[in-house]
């Protein structure tokens, strides 16, 4: 089996560089690779800006091939694909379990005052598709969310160690007031964790007989298999 990268940014070379040890399985780089004239069925996994998504999902209808989207604000979030597509705004298994237990109780903190803060690599400009998540879940305006791209309050406000400040993604939910509250924290330091959950998800896609539509990451943990 293929297992097609796309994307030229840090998270789609830390795949390619990285083992996941994925038995019967190739490791492609898209640019590499020539669509046109292959065929079977494969798995595209997309960490990139957009530019190649069209071609990438034509190559995907064609070869019936499951399309892992790792970026996020692209029309694959909301589109009915003729073939499987996991949307995939994080691949950090541990806060993604966290994430799915918020989507199964926020209802309960209904009323109760939340506030949430998202921190991620200056670098970062695309939307921070974690932290509406939460936002989702919790019932919290998404224009409210308060986004750190300043280096100084990463490493003295938020504990952010240097060698990760080119490299990380961090959210706090508070729920609750002054006297009363409640904190979740969230923090991946570097692409490592990234790298495995991507393992994870791709080994449940060849191992699981998924149906041709569009599936949130959070609905293989509601399934059991990730």
């Amino acid at each position: 089996m293929q297992i097609l990268i796309v994307g030229t940014g840090k998270l789609a070379n830390t795949i390619l560089l990285s083992n996941l040890a994925l038995p019967d399985c190739q490791i492609v780089e898209w640019n590499s690779f020539n669509q046109n004239e292959f065929n079977d069925r494969a798995i595209v996994v997309h960490a990139g800006s957009g530019r190649q998504l069209d071609e990438c999902l034509e190559f995907c209808r064609r070869t019936n091939s499951v399309f892992i989207e790792l970026s996020t604000g692209l029309p694959t979030e909301v589109m009915s694909p003729e073939f499987t597509l996991i949307i995939c705004p994080n691949t950090s298994i541990l806060l993604l379990k966290t994430l799915n237990m918020l989507k199964q109780f926020g209802k309960y903190f209904s009323g109760e005052k939340v506030s949430i803060v998202e921190s991620h690599q200056e670098s970062k400009k695309s939307a921070p598709g974690t932290a509406y998540n939460f936002a989702e879940f919790l019932s919290y305006p998404v224009e409210e969310i308060k986004s750190v791209r300043d280096t100084e309050v990463q490493r003295g406000e938020l504990g952010i160690p240097d060698e990760f400040l080119a490299k990380h993604a961090y959210h706090r939910i508070t729920i609750g007031e002054e006297h009363e509250q409640i904190t979740i924290e969230t923090k991946v330091l570097g692409h490592d964790s990234y790298a495995t959950g991507v393992q994870k998800i791709i080994s449940a896609a060849l191992q699981h007989t998924l149906e041709k539509r569009r599936y949130s990451v959070l609905d293989l943990i509601d399934l059991k298999i990730l």
